[in-house]
């Protein structure tokens, strides 16, 4: 494990290298947030005490905030599937594959580092505005309940590896799974809450919806930052999100078996 934990740091310090792409990340990173919190303030009407399928307006825009801190902790995991398919498509599979160490583990630990450099603008900016904001925010703070959360985290940054990597693999058997892997990325975005609180969906719907792996990557861990989950539900949707992860975990081994099986590494 340490030698994961090694090249996690030097990922994670690399990413400090690219000076001009982490400024305009602090500058231009948060503007899809901020447009979003007015387009829902509009929605509202400003009314403070108007409540959208469980929202409130401080609720919807704490959401807004707590879901674009936590998702980009989460969205450097989802690049997992462009980078296996990138080593496919480029031969650079075959050299990594020799290489004394577990390329699923060091894909992950890569990909983390990326997520939470991409986080640290976001949190930067949030954090300038705080006490601009505050005011308009959520504060129910419970430590029983916040004890979850990086657990959720941790999980949901699994299945998206995971999840994300047997995209990827389409790589071993598509041409072109490139195009493919973005549509997916489009319909996970919606399915992850990222724009739109799964609330707002049907609701026959979003019973199933809070139990499948994508909403582990971000709306779960805000719903129980704002306080809209009782303790019972968190466990009983921790187990299921623990239990996905072992389904995915041995969906991922079975296709990466059969797709090396294929490989031949004819790239540079």
């Amino acid at each position: 494990m340490r030698k994961y934990l090694y090249g996690f740091k030097l990922y994670f310090l690399n990413s400090f290298n690219y000076r001009f792409n982490t400024l305009v990340n602090l500058l231009f990173g948060n503007v899809r947030l901020i447009i979003m919190v007015f387009f829902w303030v509009a929605i509202y009407g400003g009314d403070a005490q108007k409540t959208l399928n469980g929202f409130t307006l401080a609720g919807m825009i704490t959401y807004l905030i707590i879901m674009d801190v936590f998702s980009s902790i989460i969205f450097g995991l989802r690049s997992s599937g462009q980078v296996y398919s990138g080593m496919i498509k480029s031969g650079s599979l075959g050299p990594a594959l020799l290489k004394p160490q577990s390329l699923n583990i060091s894909v992950y630990f890569r990909n983390l580092s990326e997520g939470i450099t991409g986080m640290i603008p976001q949190f930067i900016v949030v954090a300038c505005a705080m006490p601009f904001v505050a005011r308009f925010l959520v504060w129910d703070v419970d430590l029983a309940r916040m004890a979850l959360i990086p657990l959720f985290l941790a999980v949901g940054s699994v299945s998206a590896h995971l999840l994300c990597s047997i995209l990827g693999y389409m790589a071993f058997w598509l041409e072109e799974a490139n195009a493919v892997l973005w549509s997916f990325m489009v319909l996970l975005n919606m399915l992850t809450g990222f724009f739109l609180p799964l609330d707002f969906f049907p609701k026959w719907s979003i019973a199933v919806l809070q139990m499948l792996p994508f909403a582990s990557w971000g709306y779960i861990q805000t719903k129980i930052y704002i306080g809209l989950y009782p303790l019972g539900e968190q466990a009983a949707l921790l187990a299921v999100q623990l239990a996905w992860v072992g389904a995915l975990l041995l969906a991922n081994k079975l296709i990466w078996q059969k797709g090396t099986r294929k490989f031949s590494s004819v790239g540079g």
